[in-house]
């Protein structure tokens, strides 16, 4: 607090051991005790040191004889304060050659809960009769052992933890008074170990605060007095030995905070297992009457039909007039937590805007698990149907909203410990969006909990398929948390098997196998198909089988909307209805643009809808696909239109979105991101998150779509190879509008990718090759690289060689 002004020469005296009475030991008796006394004596022996002769300095075994007879002379030195100064005016009066003098005198058993209470003295001295004193001394009371709820995580709420405190004291060298330093200890441990803290700054500041209240300082004239307050948390961040904050104040500054009341402190019992987190109380006057509020509600389910549960949960919610659903995360399953002897969870969260209120909303939620869903509780983390829990909560400023009571607290208590919850909300927010309780970004706390965590805990993230024989089908995807060694960033690597797609062209003018597979009466179709699964099942699990009934190369007249439903209906149906195929490894796919011949398909059989057009060429299919949440939906990049699409590849790195709108804040990986190489896929993402928002406007879940950056589509044979370099890029990637919260926030983090590169134009370049079949050898060192830069999916002609290429490269990349 001040610094001690010592001349160039310092005699040095540290801790001469004494006992002696100085008022009432730690169990209140009047017995001798330890005291410890240090003492820096400013002098000039320069004269000494150059005769090497001991009578020109001083001799601290004199003055260490001298402290000690002192203090023998009296039995009893009343306190600390007495004794530190009658040391001090023996040794300015006895010896001349002191001209600055530091003392601190410290007890060693004036309290049970520290063993270090020291009094430090700083004085001036011009004359042996003009001793010049400071303002004020110091009272030291260090390593003030307590044990109190403080901290924002779960589990720091539901146990005591150990703290020191560390605090120096303002002791008027005018006054004769000792500091009441046993009454400060009592009334600081009775305040923080019966009080509830979320931050360390709260607590030095409210200590300092109900320090300044004590009668000592309410008798001080002088306001300008400092108190610095220190505390320490022993086991709040691993290989240290402590962290935490301090803080000086001056009597002025704490006399004008309000009054702290230690007979009004709450109990708090260490073995009470609720979650009592301080919040800020007027945060419930800043919600309007009758206005949309924002809420994040995280979902779950192990029982039954896991997805109709979420289904039917998410409609009630959305045909409430008072509620509107805006965004819908992907679908996880994971293992229980806590009570492990049950089936996998489906565990996901929504955004929406309601006019409920905190408690209202809550009302609502229970209202659905119980009487609608017929929800029954046997036990705490036991099975259940459905879960709905409020996470987040924000008014219609967007400022969040924090509730501490029985039935409720936002944000939830124990969101920051459980991937499940936080993997889906990160989905649908931004990477700066601040906790309201921790003051950091919820995406760090996603990483920090996936740094902790084994392998083996993470995620798989599914895609709903439409129900086969009354059972739910899904594909799954996993990603495991790495940290890149040339960044030491954080990233997710996907460790799952690859996905096959064979494409199956029914139509007489396909680039490059037109007319092949092409029949009116569909034998043909299903001997093809037959011969994929006996080619495809020796090595993998499931096939996913493209039909596709109209061209899409550039420039080709397209099929009629008649002519297209002629040449794929018949075909699904074959197929869904043939008894030597294994149905429950098929995975079907309608490759149109036209939302006609989605709705159709999806009638006949098929689960997936794969869009090259993203939406642009028909207006109708997103209504389509929202009408089918078990279905998905390829979601693919392109420009322009089949005529006219290859004159459209010129990107350029604008941050303004395709139709005008507003200025884009871009990430990758959830930081804000400028790097050149990123330029093209940045604006492929750019481009793909336009037809993503609009997507989720139109009602499709995110647990929809799979994402196609369009290969072959307004791309040169230079960007298609970018493409596939760049997959990690597209991953990562997410924006948002700059200064509107309000809309959708496009992250397409844990979409699964699709590319469909085979036999393409860019790869004959390369070859050689003008024959399309003739690339096939060469596509299956392309869909090699495919894996290995991390896609998902590869669409491809060559089933045979293109299953073990994917094989050998799941091995290779994915160690499957």
């Amino acid at each position: 607090m001040r610094k001690f002004s010592t001349m160039a020469d310092l005699i040095n005296i540290k801790n001469l051991n004494i006992s002696t009475t100085i008022g009432s030991d730690a169990w209140g008796r009047h017995q001798p005790q330890t005291c410890l006394i240090s003492l820096k004596l400013g002098t000039d022996f320069q004269k000494s040191s150059t005769t090497d002769d001991l009578n020109y300095s001083l001799n601290y075994a004199t003055i260490c004889r001298d402290v000690r007879n002192l203090i023998k002379k009296k039995l009893d030195w009343v306190n600390l304060c007495t004794l530190t100064n009658s040391i001090t005016s023996t040794l300015c009066n006895t010896y001349p050659g002191i001209k600055d003098l530091k003392i601190t005198v410290q007890a060693l058993n004036t309290h049970l809960r520290t063993n270090d209470i020291s009094y430090e003295k700083d004085i001036k001295i011009s004359s042996p009769k003009d001793m010049i004193p400071k303002q004020y001394d110091l009272l030291h009371i260090r390593n003030l052992e307590l044990f109190t709820l403080i901290g924002v995580f779960t589990f720091e709420r539901l146990q005591k933890q150990k703290i020191s405190l560390n605090i120096i004291l303002p002791w008027l060298t005018t006054n004769r008074e000792d500091v009441p330093y046993a009454s400060i200890i009592n009334n600081v441990v009775k305040y923080v170990e019966n009080s509830n803290f979320k931050t360390v700054e709260a607590l030095v500041e409210s200590v300092s605060k109900l320090i300044s209240q004590e009668q000592y300082y309410q008798n001080i004239l002088d306001l300008n007095l400092p108190i610095l307050v220190e505390v320490i948390k022993h086991s709040a961040i691993m290989d240290t030995d402590g962290v935490g904050v301090s803080c000086t104040r001056t009597l002025k500054e704490l006399n004008a905070k309000q009054y702290i009341t230690l007979n009004a402190i709450d109990q708090i019992k260490s073995t009470d297992s609720s979650f009592d987190l301080p919040v800020e109380n007027d945060s419930m006057k800043t919600l309007i009457p009758n206005t949309w509020n924002t809420a994040y509600l995280a979902f779950g389910s192990n029982i039954g039909d896991k997805l109709q549960y979420i289904e039917s949960a998410i409609t009630i919610l959305s045909n409430d007039p008072k509620i509107k659903i805006t965004q819908t995360s992907s679908l996880f399953e994971s293992e229980p937590m806590y009570f492990k002897d049950q089936d996998p969870f489906m565990n996901g969260c929504i955004q929406i805007k309601t006019k409920y209120l905190p408690q209202e909303l809550l009302s609502i939620c229970k209202e659905i698990e119980y009487d609608e869903l017929k929800r029954v509780k046997h036990f705490d983390n036991g099975p259940r149907c459905i879960d709905l829990d409020i996470i987040l909560y924000l008014n219609s400023s967007n400022e969040h909203i924090t509730i501490n009571e029985p039935n409720l607290v936002i944000p939830h208590p124990r969101m920051l410990e459980r991937s499940f919850v936080l993997e889906p909300l990160c989905e649908l927010i931004s990477p700066d969006h601040i906790h309201p309780i921790t003051a950091e970004p919820i995406w760090n706390h996603l990483d920090q909990l996936y740094a902790n965590e084994n392998d083996e805990d993470s995620l798989w993230k599914v895609i709903p398929l439409p129900n086969m024989n009354s059972q739910p089908r899904f594909l799954k995807f996993k990603s495991i948390n790495k940290i890149n060694k040339m960044t030491n960033q954080p990233y997710r690597e996907t460790v799952s098997p690859t996905y096959l797609m064979g494409i199956l062209n029914v139509t007489p003018d396909s680039f490059s196998d037109g007319g092949e597979h092409f029949s009116t009466t569909t034998i043909k179709e299903i001997n093809f198909v037959k011969e994929m699964c006996v080619q495809v099942f020796q090595l993998h699990e499931s096939i996913i089988i493209d039909i596709g009934g109209c061209s899409t190369r550039p420039g080709s007249i397209q099929a009629t909307l008649e002519e297209e439903l002629k040449r794929t209906i018949p075909v699904i149906k074959a197929i869904r209805s043939c008894n030597e195929l294994p149905q429950e490894k098929i995975i079907l796919s309608i490759d149109t643009y036209r939302a006609e011949v989605a709705r159709q398909s999806i009638e006949a059989g098929v689960d997936i809808v794969n869009d090259i057009s993203g939406g642009l060429f028909d207006d109708g299919m997103f209504k389509v696909i929202a009408a089918n949440p078990r279905v998905s939906y390829v979601l693919s990049h392109i420009r322009g239109d089949i005529s006219n699409m290859n004159k459209m590849n010129k990107y350029t790195n604008t941050t303004t979105d395709n139709e005008g709108g507003m200025n884009l804040i871009e990430y990758i990986n959830g930081k804000e991101c400028d790097i050149p190489e990123a330029q093209f896929m940045k604006v492929i993402g750019r481009e793909l998150s336009q037809r993503y928002k609009l997507a989720i406007a139109n009602g499709i879940r995110r647990w929809q779509i799979i994402l196609d950056p369009g290969i072959g589509f307004a791309k040169d044979s230079n960007q298609n190879l970018q493409i596939i370099r760049d997959i990690p890029i597209l991953k990562n990637y997410s924006c948002s509008e700059d200064g509107d919260k309000e809309t959708v926030f496009a992250n397409f983090k844990n979409i699964p990718i699709l590319l469909g590169p085979s036999r393409k134009k860019f790869i004959g370049k390369i070859t050689k090759d003008e024959d399309p079949v003739a690339r096939d050898f060469a596509t299956g060192s392309i869909v090699a690289s495919c894996v290995g830069f991390g896609t998902n999916i590869v669409r491809v002609h060559d089933i045979k060689d293109c299953s073990k290429t994917i094989k050998l490269a799941d091995t290779l990349y994915r160690k499957i």
